[in-house]
């Protein structure tokens, strides 16, 4: 809580013929005044109120709280976006094809990222090297946080972390990494239809909602794109088609055609690949690995 200190000068002024007793009149915006004698005052002080945290958001499936934003760093501030459709310096419309959708190259700002490499956070969490990743097979990172990238030496303190759970360490605790399970869950056993967010200026953010299948419905993947409405994201998980960024440089490609999700383990015997869920305009995926030292979209869950 901080504090800020106003120091009142009260200049008192004595008549020889008579004396004069002064009060603090405070008058509240709803008109009741209080008032003080100036004798009882020994000083002022203004306290910074802390806002209450507002109610964490999110959209439960399969028993996950699964954040209404993706991970984002947003000039100096760590946050959930604040829609489900946003990142930054989005491709509006669709690529159809991976080819066309490679060439399209979006460079990232050093004050605004959302693409992330596996296994980093503290000092190593805006980092877009090769070289920095966490790289230790069968370690489940969710909620966890690590002094070095095998994954060896845990640690509880935030400001030592340098790798593990971005998600975790970015929101103090409050969310984590996706497990594989969870993200395998979704692809399996949700309802996923193709489509777009409208925003601003009829632009079109495209991505996959997500919901659970109704009543006499079956688990199923709708490729043929629909616009998805407010509704729809209030009831379900958007994940927009936000590309992946690619190793040792700020460029974000197939922005517009995939999303690429990084959960909280790596892949199989892999030292260098994550698993993660991934899709097109063609399908979702859950078997796949996601290369740790490109960055990819994290869209956390709340920790419980």
């Amino acid at each position: 809580m901080k504090k800020y200190i106003l120091t009142l000068l009260l200049a008192f002024t004595f008549g020889t013929l008579f004396a004069q007793t002064y009060q603090m009149k405070v008058v509240k915006k709803s008109g009741e005044t209080i008032e003080i004698d100036a004798d009882d005052i020994d000083d002022i002080t203004f306290v910074a109120k802390e806002t209450p945290k507002g109610s964490t958001k999110y959209v439960t499936l399969f028993g996950v709280k699964w954040a209404t934003g993706n991970l984002q760093y947003d000039k100096g501030t760590w946050k959930i976006a604040d829609n489900q459709w946003e990142y930054f310096k989005p491709r509006y419309g669709l690529h159809r094809n991976s080819t066309e959708a490679y060439k399209y190259e979006i460079e990232q700002a050093d004050d605004q990222i959302d693409h992330f490499n596996f296994g980093v956070c503290g000092n190593n969490a805006l980092t877009y090297s090769k070289d920095v990743c966490g790289n230790t097979t069968k370690t489940d990172i969710a909620g966890k946080m690590y002094t070095d990238d095998k994954f060896t030496n845990e640690t509880t303190d935030f400001n030592q972390a340098a790798f593990g759970d971005i998600a975790y360490w970015a929101t103090k605790g409050t969310y984590r990494l996706p497990r594989y399970s969870e993200v395998s869950t979704l692809a399996q056993n949700g309802k996923w239809q193709f489509g777009y967010v409208t925003v601003e200026d009829n632009k079109q953010v495209y991505g996959y909602l997500v919901t659970e299948p109704a009543e006499g419905e079956f688990a199923m993947t709708i490729r043929f794109p629909k616009e998805i409405t407010q509704d729809d994201l209030s009831k379900g998980l958007f994940l927009p088609c936000a590309g992946s960024r690619y190793d040792d440089t700020k460029a974000v490609r197939y922005a517009g055609y995939g999303g690429y999700y990084f959960s909280s383990i790596l892949f199989e015997d892999a030292a260098d690949y994550a698993r993660a869920i991934t899709f097109d305009n063609d399908g979702v995926y859950d078997y796949n690995g996601e290369n740790c030292r490109c960055g990819n979209s994290i869209r956390p869950v709340v920790v419980e």
